[in-house]
């Protein structure tokens, strides 16, 4: 084996011996989740619920009437965002509305806000009451202590709380990738609460996200970030952390888990996975580094069984790097599915950490260059440097000219 390689196989071994202690200390994260503060409020704050909903008639009753049989002790209101639906949401909130007081509606007016969403729960949260917000998606359904469950973990030193979701999973025969995305999901989300578990507010989702009103307005809500399509719930997150003294917790306990509908269609996965990405540059600069660190490091383990093709001596470096990451990798998966009571998706785990290895890399810069469908409308989040943009599109101003066929003089 040539020298350089033996350098590439020695960086790469260390590399992972890195990506594993790291992998460790979220492990350890997640174990001191069960010392959050959890207790019995004296006096139960009021809370409004925002729900965010575009065209979601076919599951909004569902979400809703899951809503409604919350069991909280103080006062509660479901403030549900009609934001520009085309289809019979309104009809269906019209109709819940008038058998159900607790439930409020407010309609987005506005017609192409930069980032919907975030248009949409600032809409709900300036026409709700509560002393603490908790933000949903229209899509998901609860525990009936969900609620009093989120706001118990609300201690007096903590601003933000963030909770658990997973993905429904049906009964019978369903695609492979699907198995694949319920996984995928719930690794993301239990590395969430891992970092959270260090003080460290790497991400969280927005369907089950509680903050107490002073401090989304102490930050200005989504402040700088208000116009960047995804990031309602992560950047709200980081921002707390990096601009306040109140701490972001995440509550693990398991009437905190919230159930949402997983995307159903390949198609949609890729765009949803796109939007995910998109936001990356808007990160804080330790977490983007970190990220584009995990990035190099799949491309180079991609890398490495092509080296191994042109050079078989390097076969018994490739096979151990990928069986020790393998290894460390389940490890951590079976300890979250462990935490939240979620081992029937371990079978999955072989083709999840097969595709992960590919899918990690290529939607992390994908994600940066290409735009997303989303709630019927295209969308591009992530704004590169001016210089590679540039270079960007005159390659591809390059490629088109060449692709047309040269004009002949008559």
């Amino acid at each position: 084996m040539t020298l350089p390689l033996t350098i590439f196989f020695i960086a790469l071994a260390a590399i992972t011996a890195v990506y594993s202690g790291i992998l460790m200390t979220f492990v350890f994260g997640l174990r001191k989740l069960k010392f959050n503060h959890y207790a019995e409020q004296k006096k139960w704050p009021s809370v409004s619920v925002i729900v965010p909903a575009r065209n979601e008639a076919e599951v909004l009753e569902r979400t809703l009437n899951s809503l409604l049989a919350q069991q909280y002790e103080g006062d509660w209101e479901i403030m549900v965002v009609d934001d520009r639906s085309t289809d019979q949401t309104p009809f269906i909130l019209a109709e819940l509305q008038q058998r159900e007081p607790r439930l409020k509606v407010v309609t987005v007016i506005e017609k192409n806000p930069p980032s919907p969403k975030k248009n949409a729960l600032a809409t709900g949260i300036a026409a709700s009451s509560g002393e603490i917000i908790v933000t949903t998606d229209a899509d998901c359904i609860y525990d009936p202590m969900w609620l009093k469950g989120m706001v118990s973990h609300m201690s007096q030193d903590a601003g933000v709380v963030a909770g658990l979701t997973i993905f429904d999973l049906p009964q019978g025969t369903v695609p492979a990738w699907q198995k694949i995305q319920w996984l995928d999901f719930f690794v993301q989300n239990f590395l969430a609460a891992g970092a959270m578990g260090l003080n460290h507010p790497a991400s969280c989702n927005g369907s089950n996200l509680a903050f107490r009103r002073a401090v989304y307005s102490k930050i200005s809500g989504w402040g700088k970030f208000a116009r960047v399509v995804s990031g309602d719930d992560v950047l709200f997150a980081q921002r707390v952390g990096l601009e306040t003294d109140w701490k972001v917790v995440f509550a693990a306990t398991p009437e905190t888990i919230v159930r949402s509908l997983p995307v159903e269609t390949f198609r949609e996965l890729m765009h949803q996975r796109l939007r995910w990405a998109s936001k990356g540059l808007s990160y804080r600069g330790s977490m983007l580094a970190f990220l584009f660190g995990v990035y190099f490091y799949h491309l180079a383990l991609i890398a490495a069984p092509i080296a191994g093709v042109f050079n078989p001596a390097s076969w018994a470096w490739i096979i151990g790097i990928i069986a020790g990451k393998t290894a460390m990798d389940y490890a951590v998966v079976r300890q979250g599915c462990r935490i939240f009571r979620q081992e029937r998706l371990l079978p999955y785990f072989l083709p999840f950490a097969f595709v992960q290895t590919f899918f990690i890399p290529f939607f992390g810069f994908a994600g940066l260059l290409l735009p997303y469908r989303w709630k019927g409308g295209w969308y591009r989040t992530a704004r590169l440097p001016r210089t590679m943009s540039r270079n960007i599109w005159r390659i591809r101003r390059f490629v088109r000219s060449r692709r047309q066929p040269e004009s002949t003089l008559p």
